[in-house]
């Protein structure tokens, strides 16, 4: 992990049981830690609810903001709202224990964790796939011209398959 999210660090050794609060702030400087230059500007609140139990902690991630990423239709700029809720155990141990993506085994002897990776890992599985201007907001230019190489495209029919255009398909004889 780089030293630039230390930040993220949550030394759990010397808390009390029972229920504590974090807060971060996500930008861009947080994503190029990841070498994710995606995003043009990015603005994301993470509030952590951390409960420290006897045997295990329960950590439960809520975020909500916005990312401003190229349209996928115009690509003119768009802000796109990310929010969501993700849950993540963990537990102590000395076998690793991969078998689910919701619980971390950590070894006996740790007294911190950093949860940089899994705020990052959230946000982007929480990512919309399409990310475009609501209906008539687009860039009406880039539209047009879209429409015109999309019409071109339909009229000029390839030669070579013209000819299969007339294959009667029907076995019945």
């Amino acid at each position: 992990m780089k030293s630039n999210l230390s930040e993220y660090n949550i030394k759990f050794e010397g808390l009390k049981q029972g229920t504590h609060f974090y807060e971060f702030n996500v930008d861009n400087k947080f994503f190029e830690e990841f070498d994710c230059f995606e995003f043009d500007k990015s603005s994301i609140n993470v509030d952590l609810e951390f409960k420290k139990q006897s045997t295990m902690m329960v950590l439960t991630f809520d975020f909500y903001g916005t990312i401003s990423v190229p349209c996928d239709r115009c690509l003119d700029e768009v802000d796109v709202d990310v929010e969501g809720e993700e849950k993540l155990i963990v537990k102590f141990g000395n076998e690793v224990y991969d078998q689910s993506d919701e619980i971390l085994v950590l070894p006996i002897h740790e007294y911190e964790l950093n949860v940089a990776n899994y705020i990052y890992e959230f946000i982007n599985v929480n990512l919309p796939q399409k990310r475009t201007h609501f209906e008539g907001l687009c860039n009406q230019k880039v539209i047009e011209e879209l429409n015109k190489i999309e019409k071109k495209e339909e009229t000029n029919d390839d030669p070579r398959w013209s000819s299969l255009k007339d294959i009667n398909l029907n076995k019945n004889k």
